[in-house]
């Protein structure tokens, strides 16, 4: 049992054990030797034991949403209206060149493929009239998951095994839709801030709220008054290549009329970047390792580029750098923020950060 976290049933097996043994021998019970019989029986009840207590704790934490996973995580966002935003499909367009001479048709659910390993079928069936065509027709990917949407356009894909009358297939159209099912972490925030979208949106808070339960592509969602009666709200996509499908789907969520005010007048675009590019050149002993440098930029530039509005702080990368063991921190030529020089600069409500960091390291 982890003494870090929060149980709601604490219990110390030794413990019980010995107390299991002094009752025994209070009521006439012989000596107990380790190994022997009557050890092998108490402990097999103490197992008994344990297993309950931990399980009635585990249920108690199940309960609760700092602790609850999976299913049990579900549970508590349904009772609360929020549900699990679940994995979806990605779809895509393909052009067929079908064979001269082929009669019949193509069957809709034809599988095709571009790389032998994400499997696609498609949707509608092809009649063949006997010439050589081109035929363009909606493909959806077999698996749910982002990892659809990496079939672009332009991409030569061929049939699953043999299929009469197919001469080429070339995907028209980049996929696009596809999308991993939350997880937990993720669902467990989006359930705590849920409680600000009850009734109808209105505040900056409520409306940022609605934006990120539409999708887990959306990263952060910032909503500033446009004016009387307006509401412009910017997205941070982590697929950008998404942005389209994502603006119509959050217009349609924020639109709705049980979740907007009458009077609001509803705005949704993609937050602009800002670019910025830093060269930190760090001087450090012979044992830092370069590995602790390049994670304290991993967490800076989770921590700059994924939050609208936020202003451009280098100052906190070198403060990371030097907690993990830089002596000195420099910006190399050509670092610059939007083109400018590297310090602390404001950036607007419907821009956010996004930059590139190479790391130059130099021992004493």
């Amino acid at each position: 049992m982890s003494d870090s976290e929060l149980h709601y049933l604490t219990y110390d097996p030794d413990a019980i054990y010995e107390t299991m043994v002094a009752t025994y021998l209070e009521n006439g019970g012989e000596v107990i030797y380790p190994g022997d019989e009557k050890d092998l029986l108490l402990r097999g009840v103490l197992a008994m034991f344990v297993q309950a207590f931990a399980g009635v704790d585990n249920a108690l934490r199940m309960a609760t949403l700092r602790y609850a996973v999976r299913d049990y995580l579900d549970i508590i966002g349904e009772n609360r209206g929020c549900e699990r935003i679940t994995a979806t499909t990605a779809t895509a367009k393909a052009t067929i060149t079908t064979a001269s001479g082929a009669s019949g048709s193509i069957a809709a659910g034809t599988a095709v493929t571009a790389d032998g390993a994400l499997i696609w079928t498609t949707d509608e069936e092809i009649t063949l009239s006997g010439t050589a065509e081109d035929v363009t027709v909606s493909i959806t990917c077999a698996e749910s998951g982002e990892k659809g949407n990496a079939l672009k356009a332009g991409d030569a894909m061929k049939t699953v095994g043999t299929v009469e009358g197919v001469a080429k297939i070339v995907c028209a159209e980049s996929a696009s839709g596809g999308q991993d099912a939350e997880d937990d972490d993720t669902y467990r925030e989006r359930i705590r801030i849920h409680g600000l979208t009850s009734g109808t949106t209105g505040t900056a808070e409520q409306y940022e709220a609605a934006a990120m339960d539409v999708s887990s592509i959306i990263i952060d969602a910032n909503a500033v008054n446009g004016g009387d009666g307006v509401v412009n709200v910017y997205l941070l996509l982590s697929d950008e290549s998404q942005a389209e499908a994502m603006i119509e789907a959050v217009e349609e969520a924020l639109n709705d009329g049980s979740v907007r005010p009458l009077t609001d007048t509803v705005n949704v675009e993609e937050a602009s970047a800002v670019e910025y590019t830093l060269i930190a050149a760090c001087t450090v002993d012979t044992n830092v390792s370069e590995s602790e440098l390049e994670a304290a930029i991993s967490e800076y530039q989770e921590w700059q580029d994924e939050k609208i509005g936020r202003a451009f702080n280098p100052d906190k990368l070198k403060a990371l750098l030097y907690n993990a063991g830089a002596e000195k921190v420099e910006w190399g030529d050509g670092s610059n923020i939007a083109g400018g020089e590297v310090q602390y600069t404001e950036i607007g409500e419907g821009e956010h950060c996004k930059g590139t960091i190479t790391l130059q390291v130099t021992e004493k």
